[in-house]
């Protein structure tokens, strides 16, 4: 049986995701609204935590999930609107390679966006693509065997390493 290191435990992934949410609103506290596009599963509940602080701190958020199909196509529902387009920031939870944050940029970019941020929970630091993080909640250099789990749910909220 593998053994199961914790490296975040529930009280510090909201300590994090806090963390994570007060740089934002203290880099874009002049901007009225930004937009959070999640990953699903992990990176949409993440973005739903961030969206809560920042806007009970004035800043309206508007939240769209980035779906991937069996086939690598990527989805964003509900659709990106040129309304919101100023600030987007687009939320993962486990930085590994960088493959599945290239590909949602890739669909990202196919709008007229004006500012494009990164936010991860755990980057790995094993990048094959070229993928600069810009509010990350753990830096963790692991080996290429490790892996890293996130449980985002109703009740557990975990991350460990394998």
């Amino acid at each position: 049986m593998t053994k199961k290191q914790i490296i975040l435990n529930k009280e510090r992934i909201a300590n994090t995701i806090n963390r994570i949410a007060f740089s934002i609103i203290e880099d874009y506290h002049e901007e009225k609204s930004i937009t959070l596009i999640g990953f699903d599963k992990n990176g949409y509940i993440i973005a739903k935590k961030i969206k809560k602080i920042t806007e009970s701190n004035n800043i309206s958020t508007i939240i769209h999930r980035i779906k991937k199909d069996k086939k690598n196509h990527f989805t964003i529902t509900p659709q990106l609107s040129s309304d919101n387009l100023k600030n987007v920031f687009l939320v993962d939870d486990v930085l590994k390679s960088g493959r599945t944050i290239i590909y949602g940029i890739k669909e990202i970019l196919k709008n007229d966006i004006i500012n494009l941020k990164t936010i991860i929970l755990v980057n790995r630091n094993h990048n094959r693509f070229p993928i600069g993080v810009d509010y990350v909640g753990l830096n963790l250099s692991t080996t290429l065997k490790d892996h890293i789990t996130v449980i985002m749910e109703e009740g557990e909220e975990i991350a460990y390493l394998t």
